[in-house]
């Protein structure tokens, strides 16, 4: 009997490690992914296990045999779940029904109890895999067999006790540990499985890793704690240069790192291993075997034993060297991007204050247009008015004489807008000249004085000069015109704007300059200027005023021309003004000042040259023998009823050839009034060609031109003198006495 025990048991544990086997080998690889015909072939071979396991029972005494069927369905349904477990069941409970006997009820229920016990255990205790899990298997193993014992129940009546006592010995003693075993056995291979599976994994997450190191422009690096080269990848040999035996138990700071790097990177890589942590994203730059500098960003952390001693630093890289040169490349780009940004926005700006100047242009074009228009057509409609009243014979000398002397201002009035045009003009045109010559300044300044006088104190005005040079100093080289033209404007502003108060102008010598300078001034007791009009009054065609209601006449010219002049000249002007800040009175006030270098020319006496004939007397200011060189009827009429004092019978030329041959007709001739612009030979011309056969004849210049520098040319010709048309009689007399 003892054999027979034996070998069932053998046969039964043989089984049940089939059982594992079966579990081990082909369930637990992809248990969650196993198909429904996966598992109802597990169940089949379940199935079989049963059966084999029923028909090759054990006898412990004569009428009980024993089978582990119950431990192989409770454990099914533990390890295998609901479909091979079900199926094993159904399977075996048909195999019971088969063998029959007194215990078929009894065995019916043991097997459908088993594998209902462990299907609820496997889903009522999912975490039962825990660190304790051998006490749930034991549990499993008690319940299962008790249950059994009480399925005693479904044998004859006569049979339930002398079973009982039997089996519930073997039951508990034997099965529900058998139960556990097999459990634990399961379990362990369970683990064992995926521990080679977490191995396969790792090994391949290591191939993988170590593929993409090398394969990616990721450097990778170790270092032991003494600086060490302890591992680097094939990527940061590749790009270095260098062989791994190179590097390999090298300080990598000497190596790798640039000299002017290697002392901050030390004190980083010291400070990380003490506090056991490194910046996540460190930049630096490492050399080539050839000394190339090549950018990495790291990404570092302390790698520590599983005691927590330090071993050292691993490190990940990536090399960004094109990404640098890329960002240097968009910097610079940038950069000029930028430039030509700025650049456009000068050019909006320029074009901005282009338009600026063009609406301003505009608007002072249609300014000037008006204000020319008027200045223009208010003297002509005097003198045209005035001119008809005239013709009327009704009026008293007294009125023709008043009428007479609007006439004249009116005329005056127009010459000089229409001079100051005509000088800017040349100016802006580039061909206004320095005419150079000694004059004395002290003269010039009491000629003006003595020519406003009058004027001004009419207006209640008080008019002073002031000169702080001796004649014998005060004899200069400059352009004379060009300073009395100046002086003239500004004196001429003063009076216009200045109702009351005083006026006065003069220079002072500025020693402290360097070359040294004479300062001139214009002072006036006047409205002022406002201060947005301080920067715009020496532009042309620009006023204090230029709105229709202004109430002082002007072409706006005078300061644009002085400017100009006093430019020409090598010096430079300006202009104090405030309309609350006086320089006499408290009606406010004006200071123009302009420079001129002092070029001295002393000890140099004023004198008057006359022309004389040859036997060296003067000419006689009587009967004298005139030639009048004009090509303008009402101006030959003119000339002469004004020299009739002097020449009953001139002579007249119509151009100059005609001049030039009545001069060598006629040398007896005294006189000649040549004027400038005339047809076939200009008077320039002529007379250079009369001084060619008469060096003795007195030439005078008469042109309407007017323009400054005309004087120098009519001298230059060959003339002995120079008159701008208008000229009034008087002047024509002056000039003839000066001769005659």
């Amino acid at each position: 009997m003892k054999e027979s025990i034996l070998i069932g048991l053998l046969q039964n544990a043989a089984l049940l490690i089939a059982f594992s086997m079966l579990y081990q080998n082909v369930w637990i690889k992809n248990e969650a992914s196993k198909s429904i015909s996966a598992k109802i072939l597990a169940g089949l071979v379940l199935s079989s296990i049963g059966i084999i396991l029923m028909f090759t029972p054990w006898k412990m005494v004569p009428g009980i045999t024993f089978d582990m069927r119950s431990v192989l369905l409770s454990v099914s349904g533990l390890f295998f779940g609901p479909i091979p477990t079900i199926i094993a069941m159904f399977v075996t409970s048909a195999a019971r029904v088969y063998i029959g006997g007194d215990g078929l009820w009894m065995g019916l229920a043991v097997i459908l109890f088993s594998g209902l016990i462990g299907l609820l255990w496997r889903k009522l205790r999912p975490n039962w895999k825990s660190k304790k899990y051998y006490f749930e298997l034991l549990a499993m193993g008690l319940v299962v067999h008790i249950i059994m014992l009480a399925c005693t129940v479904f044998l004859p009546t006569d049979e339930i006790l002398p079973t009982l006592k039997t089996i519930a010995i073997p039951l508990i003693v034997l099965y529900a540990p058998v139960t556990m075993l097999l459990g634990i056995l399961m379990v362990k291979q369970y683990k064992n499985w995926q521990n080679e599976l977490a191995q396969l994994k790792l090994k391949e997450y290591e191939r993988r890793f170590t593929q993409i190191l090398d394969s990616g422009n990721i450097v990778s690096l170790v270092l032991n704690n003494d600086e060490s080269i302890n591992f680097c990848n094939d990527y940061l040999l590749r790009i270095t240069g260098y062989e791994r035996e190179e590097v390999l138990g090298k300080n990598w700071f000497d190596l790798f790192v640039p000299i002017d790097e290697r002392a901050e990177l030390r004190q980083l890589f010291s400070s990380g291993m003490q506090i056991k942590e490194f910046l996540k994203n460190h930049e630096n730059k490492i050399l080539t075997k050839v000394g190339e500098e090549l950018n990495i960003l790291w990404y570092n952390i302390v790698l520590k034993s599983n005691e927590g001693e330090i071993l050292g630093t691993a490190s990940i890289g990536v090399n960004i060297t094109d990404n640098k040169m890329h960002e240097k490349t968009l910097e610079e780009k940038n950069i000029k991007i930028e430039a030509q940004n700025e650049e456009y926005r000068k050019i909006n700006q320029e074009l901005q204050k282009a338009k600026e100047r063009a609406e301003e242009s505009d608007h002072l074009k249609s300014a000037f247009l008006a204000n020319m228009s008027h200045e223009i057509r208010t003297p002509m409609n005097s003198i045209l008015g005035f001119s008809d009243l005239l013709k009327e014979s009704k009026h008293t000398n007294d009125k023709q004489l008043q009428y007479i002397d609007v006439i004249e201002h009116s005329g005056k009035r127009m010459l000089n807008i229409i001079n100051d045009i005509l000088t800017i003009s040349k100016i802006e045109s580039g061909i206004a000249d320095i005419h150079q010559s000694e004059f004395n300044i002290n003269e010039q300044i009491k000629s003006l004085y003595a020519s406003f006088k009058d004027e001004i104190e009419q207006k209640g005005i008080d008019f002073s000069y002031k000169i702080t040079l001796p004649d014998s100093e005060a004899m200069i080289k400059t352009d004379g015109e060009k300073i009395y033209a100046i002086l003239l404007n500004l004196l001429k502003n003063a009076i216009k704007f200045t109702n009351h108060g005083a006026i006065e102008f003069g220079y002072n010598l500025k020693k402290d300059s360097e070359p040294t300078e004479l300062e001139f001034f214009v002072k006036d007791t006047g409205g002022g200027i406002r201060q947005e009009q301080m920067e715009l009054i020496f532009e042309r065609f620009r006023q204090g005023s230029e709105s229709l209601t202004r109430n002082y006449e002007g072409a706006g010219l005078g300061l644009t021309i002085s400017k100009a002049f006093v430019e020409m000249l090598g010096g430079k002007i300006r202009v104090e003004s405030k309309e609350d800040n006086l320089p006499y009175g408290k009606e406010g006030g004006t200071i123009f000042y302009f420079t001129i270098p002092y070029d001295v020319k002393p000890n140099k006496k004023m004198h008057m040259t006359y022309v004389t004939s040859e036997t060296g007397k003067l000419h006689q200011a009587k009967n004298l023998k005139v030639l009048i060189v004009e090509d303008d009827v009402v101006s030959e009429t003119m000339l002469e009823i004004m020299i009739e004092d002097y020449c009953k019978a001139p002579l007249v030329a119509k151009n100059g050839l005609e001049a030039v041959r009545l001069c060598e007709e006629y040398p007896n001739i005294d006189f000649v009034l040549m004027d400038v612009k005339m047809p076939e030979l200009n008077g320039y011309e002529a007379t250079k060609k009369i001084r060619e056969f008469n060096k003795d004849i007195i030439i005078l210049a008469q042109t309407a031109y007017a323009l400054p520098g005309d004087r120098e040319k009519a001298i230059a010709a060959g003339c002995n003198d120079y008159i701008s048309k208008p000229y009034s009689q008087s002047e024509l007399t002056a000039l003839i006495e000066k001769y005659f």
